[in-house]
């Protein structure tokens, strides 16, 4: 029998976005790849992009109550139309799509050691019910009660949020962003906390992020952070003689 805590969970961990398990755009495509950068190396079959980084970063911090289960793994409370708010979610039908991809995607960390795991970062979801077999409930500001959602996270998103750094940072402001590889850069440069002299060249974040970029893709690449420029200020990033810099 597991009881729920109400302590925070973090926004994120550091690895998610270093070791680019989330795809630099919007319209993520169906993979099969061992992706290796400067912080380890992965495997990752499933179709994961920057929406399903704002789903799985609104459970996170969106959760109302958390818990270890018997096996390890965690489970949490959450409130489904909280969550799809905070993560910008454009329909009821999309937000459900995405969380399918999430517990489909199988993650494999091959490096760094000390995250080295294969499952899922999500395993199940499901209504909430009390031990008496109840269904949780919240009251709906539009009138009668919403049913809350217990879900699982898996053996890969247990292994980041207890051995990785954590992150805790606003995910509706990255959810707000127009484009993917904006999205990704804000997400990337978050897990610093010393940055370059001068910034980070944004050519060179978008060829971390984006390898073997053809030259026409590159240039859209800029434009699409250009034009997110206001929204990445708000966060705390600003764009300036083509490089990006921590305010």
């Amino acid at each position: 029998m597991t009881t729920f805590s109400g302590d925070k969970l973090p926004t994120a961990t550091a690895h998610q976005s270093r070791l680019q398990l989330f795809q630099p755009t919007r319209r993520p495509k169906p993979i099969e790849e061992i992706i290796k950068t400067a912080w380890g190396m992965i495997r990752i079959k499933g179709r994961l992009g920057q929406a399903h980084a704002d789903i799985l970063e609104a459970i996170l911090s969106g959760s109302e109550k958390h818990a270890k289960l018997e096996d390890g793994r965690i489970k949490l409370l959450i409130d489904p139309y909280q969550i799809m708010k905070i993560a910008n979610q454009p329909s009821w039908s999309t937000f459900k799509k995405n969380l399918d991809d999430l517990m489909q995607a199988l993650i494999e960390i091959k490096e760094p050691e000390h995250l080295r795991c294969l499952g899922h970062l999500i395993d199940h979801i499901d209504k909430a019910v009390r031990s008496d077999g109840a269904t949780i409930t919240k009251r709906n500001p539009l009138g009668g009660e919403r049913e809350m959602w217990r879900v699982e996270i898996g053996k890969a998103g247990t292994m980041l949020i207890e051995n990785d750094l954590k992150l805790y940072y606003r995910t509706q402001e990255i959810a707000s962003l127009k484009y993917g590889i904006s999205q990704s850069v804000a997400r990337h440069i978050l897990t610093h906390k010393i940055q370059p002299n001068g910034g980070w060249k944004v050519d060179a974040l978008i060829l971390a992020l984006c390898p073997n970029i053809p030259d026409y893709s590159l240039k859209d690449r800029r434009r699409e952070l250009v034009e997110d420029s206001p929204k990445l200020l708000m966060i705390g990033l600003k764009i300036e003689n083509k490089r990006l810099s921590l305010v």
